[in-house]
């Protein structure tokens, strides 16, 4: 066995006075630092490609904070601190609500940004429920498939939706967000994996 190897060490313990829905439970600065990152980068994206649409200031900034939920979820979702909370136990009071956004399907049917954009920013009528069914599919399919298919199966509904988007007209500004939905609900959430804990090499 490599250093490598011998030097992981799964963590499920890792104590939040708050757990948080967005970054999980124990999540480090490191961690916090790299799913903002993301979402700023994806709001500097957004900005870059719609400078040219006749949007008013208000499309600007619902798209600015529906791109730091969706960017910075692909990163968020992926952190060691979001495995431990979402694919541990509850570490809240289970409430109904809070039950449904632990499961990974409720987590997933909850996220009506294509839908909204859609509605928002015209395009086709299909283009929001296709790619919220598509995502919604996808979790349903990883979450209910062998552990040791799942990440295969996730990969594989994410290719399929990257590869078709593009040749599908869309809302304008918003080509990338089938890919981004998919990255996020998909592979980063649905898709089971132990928390490593932090360790002296990577």
């Amino acid at each position: 066995m490599t250093t490598r190897h011998r030097t992981r060490r799964i963590d499920w313990e890792s104590a939040s006075a708050k757990p948080s829905w967005f970054f999980g439970t124990g999540a480090t600065t490191a961690e916090r630092t790299l799913a903002h990152l993301a979402a700023a980068a994806g709001i500097a994206v957004l900005l870059w490609t719609a400078r040219d649409l006749p949007w008013p200031w208000w499309k600007y900034l619902v798209g600015a904070v529906l791109v730091y939920d969706l960017a910075g979820g692909v990163v968020a979702n992926g952190l060691n601190a979001a495995k431990r909370f979402y694919h541990g136990p509850l570490p809240l009071p289970p409430t109904r609500l809070n039950r449904l956004l632990h499961n990974e399907i409720g987590f997933a049917a909850v996220h009506l940004q294509p839908i909204l954009i859609g509605v928002l920013f015209g395009g086709p009528r299909w283009w929001g429920p296709l790619w919220y069914a598509w995502a919604l599919a996808g979790v349903v399919l990883v979450a209910r498939a062998q552990l040791y298919l799942a990440r295969p199966l996730g990969l594989f509904v994410v290719l399929i939706g990257v590869m078709i988007a593009p040749t599908l007209p869309s809302p304008e500004g918003f080509a990338w967000l089938p890919a981004v939905l998919l990255l996020k609900l998909v592979l980063a959430h649905a898709v089971p994996e132990e928390p490593y804990g932090r360790t002296e090499s990577a």
